[in-house]
């Protein structure tokens, strides 16, 4: 199929660059004051007062458009600027356009750039999501802000993510990976210290080719406006609250930038479940679960601004986590037993220490640069708990492991020519975990058991991007080195792992004009059996218990995708169709025993077909009214010989929101989200449907915003399932209470405020090059 795919762009590469060209504009946009490049400008190309074409500047700030229209004078735009126009007849070479913008003297406020909603930009290879100021994010965490965007699929109770049906999906932030789960990860960010989302669902050969079905890395803000900026911001509602401070000091030549904040909150979920046994027995229980959690984080930088050619950044992070759970659960219709009650106290805490270089060296030529980064995060986490029955001690167990991870990245950017672009680099990835288990029963007897793990990842890529006019392609190839090593004294297994792969990637798009954007893609990807797999020693519970499986072989899967989006400014639509085929697939396998304990384990099993489409449509009503239509459909098919209950899965989801501008400072916005049944290998969810609502008001002078959110308005967006395998048909009933009613109220202000214009150098993130991990 690849080769076909590939035949198809190079008959269309053809067919481009052979075409008649009337017109050619090729050029750069600038910054007058400090030469740095300026991407996303608009170019406009106008005869008379007519728009006949245009386009924007790409990341790199440079642009080109080919038209057989009529064109008297060129019109350049960006926020933060002065607009140029440029007469046709003034010019003598248009294939070689510098073009300077001047920075406006008028001070924009941050609250008046912000959209009011979510914004989406399609690359070659990836969504971008500008979070903008969306009125459902304000005060939220990270992952109550991913259950506003219809390509995320977020349980907000158990904190799991997905893209287009998988969970296997490598989450990043900065590019940067972490020790702590996603739901756990998520939580600790507040959705303000994010600045954009990409969505990597057919990456390109720079990024580590793990997540089968992509990559979602979070970019978080890095202040940089010049003078003295600082921002107060605190928040309360059901059960939590939360308060901190941000801002930065710019000085020409260096920028110190800081975070600092707090947030509490506790949760009271309950679980209702009734078992029905094959073989006639009955259990039912009720589960309430009593959450209190304390998060505190400190964040720092410094930015160095050597010369306009060379920039050095320095970052440090601290989290600490801390977060217990009270679980009494009420067992009745037991078979052959008595009603009780069984009692579960446990905690984590979770401490993280992350520090980051990163060096920037652009060069004399236009695009031409080298970058490298550096990072380490240290990760310690205890995790205690005790069980009781009827208040009668029974056991206590306590897991402490040390998790480091370190990263150093070498990325080469060099354009031959206005046209071709060569790109390479390197990554080296280190993983060393050392986890400690210890178990005591109730007549006094301890036992102590030891985990390590070592894991390496050496990776190289090349990478091409060839540009005719209007049409784009990448190509990429990418070789990576797994090894891993684990011993643990449980039965005294160790395990060496050893995986060599090419992973290829191939890409183009092609934009019609201004308004249409068409791209295809294709990557290759990996999941490979990781310390999840093959420890031994996970925290489980009552109700279910890990099995691990060191013998797992890497699961593969090619990608295949094609995006089409139509910007106006009335109107902008998106629609996106993908098919995944996964082969060696790593599934989790569920039984559960007479006791009602879940047994999860993993296993090589079988193939996984997978279609789908996702699609969004924003529209401008009315000046005051802007609506959005967003939708998804996922289906796999499972070919496998090992037992499952359902052989066709399926998810989808509809998000429908609307935002009306009240006043000139007030806001409202109304959304409703349908999840209809959706399905697994073991068990179905019924329907759900939600109401959230969210008001904002801005005062003294856009300095102070004050924000309210009602989460479920209508209070029944309860989860329905049913758990089906050999031995049992389980039915489940949820109530979350991060997914049901609650209110939260958020302040901002901005307490100081520099009057100068922001310096416009480029950002160090990653986002440019490719997620990393």
């Amino acid at each position: 199929m690849l080769r076909y795919f590939s035949i198809v762009l190079f008959c269309s590469i053809c067919s481009f660059s052979f075409s008649q060209e009337i017109q050619v504009f090729h050029g750069v946009i600038k910054d007058v004051e400090t030469g740095v490049n300026i991407p996303f400008a608009t170019v406009a190309l106008f005869n008379g007062q007519v728009l006949t074409d245009g386009t924007s500047t790409d990341e790199s700030g440079r642009f080109s458009i080919r038209t057989d229209k009529k064109i008297t004078h060129i019109v350049v735009s960006f926020i933060g600027y002065e607009i140029k126009t440029i007469i046709l007849s003034n010019l003598k070479d248009t294939n070689d356009l510098q073009i300077g913008l001047q920075p406006s003297n008028v001070v924009l406020n941050e609250v008046v750039v912000q959209a009011e909603q979510t914004t989406t930009t399609l690359k070659i290879d990836r969504k971008v999501i500008n979070l903008g100021a969306d009125l459902q994010q304000a005060g939220a965490t990270v992952l109550e802000a991913f259950d506003q965007i219809a390509e995320i699929q977020t349980d907000l109770g158990t904190g799991t993510l997905s893209l287009r049906g998988s969970s296997n999906v490598r989450l990043l932030v900065n590019g940067k990976p972490s020790g702590l789960s996603p739901g756990e990860l998520l939580d600790q960010l507040p959705a303000a210290s994010v600045q954009k989302v990409e969505i990597i669902t057919s990456p390109s050969a720079k990024n580590q080719a793990d997540g089968l079905s992509g990559i979602i890395n979070i970019i978080l803000k890095k202040k940089r406006a010049k003078g003295l900026n600082l921002n107060l911001n605190s928040g309360v509602g059901t059960k939590r609250y939360n308060y901190g401070v941000e801002g930065n000091y710019n000085h020409t030549s260096v920028n110190f930038r800081w975070i600092a904040s707090q947030a509490g909150r506790q949760m009271d979920s309950e679980q209702t479940i009734a078992q029905r046994y094959t073989n006639g027995d009955t259990r039912n229980f009720f589960a309430p679960h009593d959450f209190n959690g304390l998060v505190r984080k400190i964040s720092m930088g410094l930015d160095f601004f050597i010369d306009d050619n060379n920039e050095l950044s320095f970052g440090f992070d601290y989290t600490n986590d801390y977060h217990s759970f009270f679980n009494n659960t009420f067992y009745s219709n037991v078979t052959n037993r008595e009603d009780f009650v069984y009692t579960r106290n446990s905690s984590h805490t979770h401490l993280t220490t992350e520090l980051n270089a990163n060096y920037l060296k652009k060069f004399a030529k236009e695009g031409h640069l080298i970058e490298m980064d550096y990072y380490i995060a240290m990760n310690e986490n205890l995790l205690p708990a005790s069980d009781f029955e009827e208040e009668v001690f029974l056991f206590e167990e306590e897991q402490r492991n040390k998790n480091t991870l370190q990263q150093f990245a070498l990325d080469h950017t060099l354009p031959l020519n206005e046209r071709v672009t060569m790109e390479t680099g390197m990554l080296w990835n280190d993983r060393k975990l050392e986890s400690f288990n210890y178990f005591q029963l109730n007549e006094g007897i301890g036992e102590n058991e030891v985990f390590d793990y070592k894991e390496q990842i050496f990776g190289v890529y090349g990478m091409a991007s060839l540009q005719f006019g209007d049409f784009n392609t990448q190509a990429g190839l990418r070789y990576e080195y797994f090894t891993s090593n684990s011993t643990n004294t449980l039965n005294n297994e160790t395990t060496d792992l050893v995986f060599r792969n090419l992973y290829p990637s191939l890409h183009f798009s092609y934009t019609l004009n201004e308004e249409h954007t068409t791209s295809l893609g294709y990557s290759k990807r990996v999941s490979r059996p990781n310390f999840h797999h093959i420890n031994p020693f996970q925290m489980g519970n009552q109700y279910f218990q890990w099995e691990a499986n060191p013998g797992l072989k890497p699961e593969f899967s090619d990608n295949f995708e094609m995006n089409v989006q139509y910007n106006s400014k009335a109107l902008t639509w998106s629609l996106s169709a993908f098919y995944r085929n996964r082969t060696d697939v790593i599934v989790w396998l569920q039984e559960i025993d007479t006791e009602g304990v879940q047994t999860i384990s993993f296993d090589n099993l079988g193939r996984k077909r997978s279609y789908g489409f996702e699609g969004d449509l924003r529209y401008t009503l009315k000046p005051y009214w802007n609506a959005q239509l967003s939708g998804n459909y996922y289906y796999t098919k499972v070919e496998q010989q090992t037992q499952i209950t359902f052989d066709d899965l399926y998810a989808s989801s509809i998000i429908f929101k609307n935002t009306f501008k009240i006043s000139k400072n007030i806001s409202t916005d109304i959304t409703y989200r349908h999840t209809p049944k959706n399905q697994n290998e073991f068990r179905f969810i019924e329907p759900r449907n939600r109401w959230d609502w969210a008001v904002r008001a801005k005062l003294l002078e856009n300095r102070l915003v004050a924000n309210l959110r009602i989460i479920d308005v209508l209070d029944n967006n309860l989860r329905k399932g049913t758990l089906i395998t050999e031995q049992i048909t389980q039915n489940e009933l949820w109530r979350f209470q991060s997914q049901t009613f609650g209110v939260l109220f958020s302040l901002n202000y901005k307490l100081f405020q520099n009057q100068g214009k922001v310096r416009n150098r480029k950002q160090r993130n990653y986002d440019h090059a490719g997620a990393r991990d």
